[in-house]
């Protein structure tokens, strides 16, 4: 059961190094040179806690896949697709097209599907 819950986490804290790193890059330009640009992105709180929270993701990524099928806990994943959607529509102001709703149904329909096998 715990390992169902990591898989939450993991979604969870990938969708969350997304919205760090989106918020990071809104302030920054990237009409700069290369030096002043990797100086800007490598002292910004929000791209520095994305990063962290990647590498706490990819962490529980490796326990997961030593737990799961690669064909079961990669399609899961997925997941990180909708959660992703949700937080930029609600935090980012992003709108969610009727063709992204459909394709983010189809994502949830498929793990569903997954997840019963």
């Amino acid at each position: 059961m715990m390992q169902y819950v990591l898989i939450v986490f993991q979604t969870i804290i990938n969708t969350g190094a997304q919205l760090f790193l989106k918020k990071g890059v809104l302030g920054i330009s990237f009409e700069q040179p290369i030096l002043k640009l990797f100086l800007a992105l490598l002292f910004n709180p929000y791209i520095f806690a994305g990063g962290c929270l990647f590498v706490i993701s990819f962490l529980s990524w490796l326990y997961l896949l030593s737990k799961f099928d690669l064909s079961f806990l990669y399609p899961i994943s997925s997941l990180s697709f909708v959660t992703t959607a949700i937080v930029g529509w609600f935090f980012l102001s992003e709108t969610i097209s009727l063709n992204r709703g459909i394709g983010i149904a189809l994502i949830m329909l498929g793990v569903f599907f997954i997840a019963k096998s």
